[in-house]
């Protein structure tokens, strides 16, 4: 059987491939002693990590390295977080460290590794438990030391940032073998007082003033509870095991009030250009419906609808003096026919009867041709009041009449509408929204 030929590079760079991906050394803590310590000028830190069989070498680089509380130094004993590499240009394996303590803690470290292991397990840490913070909480919970740096500088900053938030103090032990428990009561009491959120903090110390903060009890504690909470525990470079479950974390006491709070002026500002908006929205619809009523105004009957009433009735007057003249005229011809039948009478019987009974048939026609056209100019007149009542906006508004729109659609049947279409019925004052429910037709 033919057998592989690595060339050094490949057979480096398999192991090297091989130590990333196994799991079981992605990230271990390692104890040891410090030896041949390089502290670089770029911040990276260079040296081996030794015990009484065998060394290993180490880099711990400046992100990290700018993290650790403590300047190793010859011989400091450590325990290091760390996974294994190889250096493929040297060839050799090296520890890639991400964390340091001294060998003094090292039993609670281990400890503090399997609490963080086991809960992660659990899913205390899953990002999709975590609750939303609240834009403008009003009711802030703080629990804190009664005294010190931490507590003022909550107070002054949420008082800065946000002063219309009421806050409510929980005093509380946050060092020392009782801390944790008395931080429990004092969430549990916060949870049942209805806060939107509550702030859990204490300044900076030393790796044994925060350890409290580790406890698993209180990391269930926070995990159970309904409200917000948000963490900030010592400085920048202390994360504590309240901080991996909690819904958020910050650095520092005053970083975690700047957190839950909003800054009142930027709230002023995005009032204002909301009112802002909302004016102009108004200023466009205004506009909108005044160019809408526009041409209703336009109409001459809406201009002047009691000169256009008075022409109307001024030419009525005149048909109706017409008429008049016509019945005086009348008179007048039947006074003169008569007149003239008297001094006939010397004429034949016959031709008397004759002209008589054809004055008479004038006299007939021509008084229903009279009342004939008196009833027309009356029908007239009538039909003309009646338009002109018809057409009078303020006998319309006063008779509670309405105009009914689907969308922007005057509805003039029940055939243009269907049940459960929104509708707007126009009013003299105003709008009525509606839904269609049911039709029923003439």
């Amino acid at each position: 059987m033919k057998q592989n030929v690595f060339s050094v590079s490949s057979l480096v760079h398999y192991l090297k491939q091989t130590l990333d991906n196994d799991s079981n050394i992605r990230s271990i803590l390692i104890k040891g002693e410090i030896s041949n310590f390089t502290n670089h000028r770029s911040g990276h830190w260079y040296f081996t990590l030794k015990d009484a069989k065998s060394r290993i070498s180490c880099v711990m680089f400046a992100s990290y390295a700018s993290r650790c509380r403590f300047l190793p130094k010859e011989g400091t004993k450590v325990i290091v977080s760390a996974s294994v590499s190889m250096y493929e240009a040297g060839g050799s394996l090296q520890l890639y460290v991400n964390g340091m303590q001294a060998d003094g803690l090292g039993d609670l470290f281990l400890q503090l590794e399997q609490i963080k292991k086991k809960l992660s397990m659990e899913g205390l840490f899953d990002p999709n438990h975590k609750k939303p913070l609240p834009v403008y909480p009003m009711r802030i919970g703080v629990i804190s030391a009664r005294t010190g740096a931490a507590i003022q500088d909550i107070l002054t900053t949420i008082s800065r940032r946000w002063p219309l938030a009421e806050v409510c103090f929980y005093p509380s032990l946050v060092q020392g073998i009782s801390a944790s428990e008395d931080i429990i009561k004092n969430l549990m009491r916060a949870d049942a007082d209805g806060h939107d959120v509550i702030l859990l903090a204490r300044g900076g110390g030393s790796i044994e003033d925060l350890w409290c903060f580790n406890d698993e009890k209180l990391a269930r504690c926070i995990y159970a509870m309904h409200t917000v909470i948000v963490t900030g525990v010592g400085h920048e470079t202390d994360t504590t095991l309240v901080d991996y479950v909690s819904d958020a974390r910050a650095p520092t006491p005053t970083a975690a009030a700047e957190l839950i709070t909003p800054n009142i002026s930027e709230v002023g500002l995005h009032i204002m250009k909301m009112k802002t908006v909302l004016v102009n929205d108004m200023k466009h619809r205004l506009e909108k419906e005044k160019a809408a009523l526009k041409p209703l105004q336009e109409h001459r009957y809406m201009k002047d609808p009691l000169s256009y009433v008075a022409d109307s009735q001024m030419k009525l007057a005149m048909h109706v003096k017409e008429l008049s003249i016509m019945e005086h005229q009348v008179h007048a011809w039947t006074q003169k026919l008569s007149s003239l039948s008297s001094h006939l009478g010397l004429y034949a019987k016959k031709i008397e009867r004759e002209k008589m009974e054809d004055v008479k048939q004038k006299q007939n026609l021509l008084f229903l041709n009279m009342e004939h056209y008196k009833q027309k100019a009356n029908e007239n007149y009538m039909e003309k009041v009646r338009l002109l009542d018809a057409f009078s906006p303020l006998k319309i508004l006063t008779r509670g009449y309405t105009l009914t729109y689907r969308e922007k659609h005057l509805v003039k049947s029940i055939q243009d509408v269907e049940e459960q279409d929104a509708l707007r019925i126009r009013m003299q004052d105003g709008y009525i929204h509606t839904k269609v429910t049911k039709k029923e037709g003439l």
